[in-house]
C-alpha cells in the first residue's frame, strides 16, 4: 500500500514537473517569436529605411523659407510664406527650418520676423525651439536641421545661445561641423538630432559648446529668390570647403504692406507649378551643374503642389507610379558622390537553426491546444 501510494506520489511530482517545463517551454517560444519580431522590424530614418546608412550631407530634404511666418490660406490677414505651422510642417516630412532671427523688444529677447516684424511677427526664436524639441522627444528616428538666418542681425548673440539652452533644444544638438559627416543612423543613435547652421558669424562664434555651425565653411547657398518670369539659376560657381548645398525655390514680389513697400514678399500663386515640376527641374539642374549633393529646397507653401514625388526621386527612393527602372538611381549611379539607391543594410535573416527552434514551438503550441 505504501509503495502503491509512492508510485502515485512520484507520478504526481513527475507530472508537476513536466507542466512546469512544459510552461518554461512555451514561455521560451513565446520570447523567440517576439525576438524574430524585432529582427525582422526595419529601422526607418527620417522615414524612410534606405536612408539610415546614408551620410547626412547624402541625403535630400524639403526646408520651409520663414517657416515660422504663417498666415491663413481662406482668409489671410497678413503676408506669409506657409500655410501651417512648424509641427505640422515636421509632421508633413518637412526636414529643415529657416529662422529669420531679430531683436524682439529687448536685448534679451530674439524674435522670428518676415520680412520684418511689422509684417509678419512669428513670436520668439524660444518658443519655436520648444515645438522642435518636443516634437524631437516624439520622433527620435528623425533628424532636423534649423538655419539661423540673417547677416548683420541685430538679434543678440548670447540671447540666441540662451533661447537654445532654455527651450532645451540643445540636448540634442550636434557639436561642431565633423570632419566627414556621420550617417543618419549614427546620428540618431547618439541622439545629436539636431544639426544648426547660424549665417551670422557674431552668432556662429558666440557659442562656446560649437553647436552653432557656420555658413561660411559649409553651406553652398545658391541664388535666390526670384521673380516671377525669372529662370531658376544655380550660381555662385564659388565653391570651397562647403559641403552643404542649400538651393532657394520659392518666388517673391514688390508689394506695399502697411504703407511700406517690400521687395521679397511671398508670391502665392502659381504654386502648382512653383512647387511641381519646376521644383524637380531646378533640383536636377543645380545639381549637374554643382559638385555636391543637392541637401535642401527651400520652399514657400510647401503643402500646395507636389514636393514629396522629386524629393523621394533626387534620394532615388520608390514614389507612386514608380518602376524596377528608377530613372534617377540609374541617371546618379555614374556620379561618384551620388548615394547608392539601396544604401541601408537590410534586417539579418534568421538562421536555419532559428527557423527550427520557431517549427518546434508552433508544434508545441498545436500539442498544448490539443491536450487542453
Amino acid at each position: 500500500m505504501r509503495a502503491s501510494s509512492g508510485r502515485v506520489s512520484a507520478r504526481r511530482g513527475a507530472g508537476a514537473l513536466s507542466a512546469v517545463l512544459f510552461r518554461a517551454m512555451l514561455a521560451l517560444c513565446l520570447l523567440l517569436q517576439l525576438s524574430a519580431g524585432v529582427r525582422a522590424a526595419a529601422k526607418v530614418c527620417n522615414q524612410h529605411e534606405e536612408l539610415c546608412s546614408r551620410a547626412y550631407n547624402d541625403v535630400t530634404s524639403i526646408s520651409t523659407h520663414a517657416s515660422f511666418a504663417v498666415t491663413n490660406q481662406t482668409k489671410p490677414t497678413k503676408p506669409g510664406t506657409q500655410f501651417k505651422g512648424i509641427n505640422d510642417q515636421l509632421n508633413d516630412g518637412v526636414r529643415g527650418l529657416h529662422f529669420n532671427i531679430m531683436q524682439g523688444s529687448s536685448a534679451s529677447q530674439v524674435s522670428l520676423c518676415y520680412p520684418d516684424c511689422t509684417v509678419n511677427d512669428g513670436g520668439t526664436l524660444l518658443d519655436s525651439l520648444k515645438v522642435v524639441k518636443a516634437w524631437l522627444d516624439a520622433n527620435k528616428n528623425d533628424v532636423v536641421t534649423i538655419f539661423l538666418e540673417g547677416v548683420g542681425t541685430d538679434a543678440s548673440p548670447t540671447a540666441v545661445v540662451k533661447a537654445f539652452t532654455d527651450s532645451g533644444a540643445d540636448k540634442y544638438a550636434l557639436m561642431g561641423k565633423p570632419k566627414s559627416w556621420p550617417t543618419l543612423e549614427k546620428m540618431i543613435d547618439d541622439g545629436t538630432t539636431l544639426v544648426v547652421f547660424a549665417e551670422d558669424p557674431n552668432i556662429a562664434a558666440a557659442n562656446s559648446k560649437g553647436y552653432f555651425i557656420s555658413y561660411k565653411d559649409t553651406v553652398l547657398k545658391l541664388d535666390g529668390p526670384f521673380k516671377y518670369g525669372d529662370e531658376w539659376t544655380c550660381g555662385p560657381w564659388n565653391r570651397t570647403s562647403q559641403s552643404i548645398m542649400l538651393i532657394p525655390h520659392f518666388i517673391v514680389q514688390t508689394a506695399t504692406y502697411g504703407g511700406a513697400t517690400y521687395n521679397n514678399m511671398p508670391y502665392p500663386f502659381n504654386l502648382g507649378t512653383t512647387n511641381g515640376y519646376q521644383y524637380e527641374f531646378h533640383a536636377v539642374s543645380c545639381r549637374g551643374g554643382q559638385s555636391i549633393w543637392i541637401n535642401f529646397m527651400e520652399v514657400d507653401f510647401y503643402d500646395q503642389g507636389d514636393l514629396k514625388t522629386p524629393t523621394l526621386k533626387l534620394n532615388a527612393l520608390p514614389y507612386e507610379g514608380d518602376n524596377k527602372k528608377n530613372f534617377y538611381p540609374e541617371f546618379f549611379d555614374a556620379d561618384p558622390e551620388a548615394p547608392i539607391a539601396s544604401a541601408s543594410t537590410p534586417a539579418a535573416p534568421l538562421s536555419t537553426a532559428w527557423h527550427i527552434a520557431l517549427g518546434a514551438c508552433l508544434l508545441l503550441s498545436l500539442f498544448n491546444a490539443l491536450r487542453i
